[in-house]
């Protein structure tokens, strides 16, 4: 099998609040499910940009998992990599957003479907026939196997000079230990194009080398500019009407 770009990572449910400044703390009105995860909506829009795209993943055999997979199947997401299992539900993320922008998550990953991705599951063959990987922050944090599988496939595709793009994407929520600060190190030092939002660049800064990265910073509605060989590119944003932000950083796969 061979795809142009493969991810790896959560697939999930998203359960939106339905209104503005609405907090977990009491009861209230939630949108949803709907499909979501990182790695799910990157790939989903991979493949709307008419590449051939996959993702290595598990989903449970709920109505959930039933959700999120049909969807990426019906786009012409390779789906033959993400794994089912009756063991664990698929993972779910709450969140709701608060009206100076912020955000707040409450994720069920740990313990989910999300959780059983292995270092075994990342094979040569699987490397050597894809063109490029993609890699999310927010995935390494789920748990120890799947930090562990992704920096074997980081591994793998810097020693086959495969394309690494790299999103930071990081959730506090998740937790920031030294051990997945260090992992995110490991895996700036190894990708070629590295896409962050301004908040996360402050965090990995360090860890960047300006003049040999491809560094795209994603601004939300002031724009996107791109840092390479000691030069930036600046991008407009473009004008929408917003309807929903979760995704927005690379697209959305929700249809509202």
């Amino acid at each position: 099998m061979e795809i142009d770009v493969l991810t790896i990572g959560e697939i999930l449910v998203e359960i939106m609040a339905k209104n503005i400044d609405q907090d977990f703390l009491s009861p209230g009105e939630f949108l949803g499910p709907h499909p979501s995860g990182a790695p799910a909506i990157f790939i989903d829009q991979v493949v709307k940009l008419g590449l051939k795209g996959g993702i290595l993943g598990c989903v449970g055999e709920d109505d959930f998992g039933k959700n999120v997979f049909e969807r990426l199947k019906r786009d012409g997401v390779e789906t033959s990599l993400i794994k089912k299992t009756n063991q664990y539900i698929t993972g779910i993320a709450f969140v709701t957003y608060f009206s100076n922008g912020e955000r707040k998550f409450i994720f069920h990953l740990p313990h989910s479907a999300a959780s059983n991705i292995y270092p075994e599951d990342i094979t040569d063959d699987l490397i050597k026939n894809i063109k490029a990987l993609h890699v999310m922050g927010c995935s390494l944090a789920i748990k120890d196997n799947v930090r562990e599988a992704i920096e074997k496939a980081v591994d793998l595709s810097h020693e086959y000079g495969k394309l690494i793009s790299f999103d930071p994407n990081i959730r506090v929520e998740l937790g920031l230990s030294k051990e997945y600060l260090k992992t995110i190190e490991n895996i700036v030092s190894k990708s070629n194009i590295i896409l962050s939002g301004e908040k996360e660049l402050s965090i990995i800064k360090g860890a960047i080398d300006m003049e040999e990265k491809i560094v795209v910073i994603k601004k939300g509605k002031h724009g996107a500019e791109t840092h390479y060989k000691g030069k930036v590119y600046k991008v407009d944003p473009i004008k929408v009407e917003e309807v929903d932000p979760t995704g927005a950083g690379i697209a959305s796969m929700l249809d509202l």
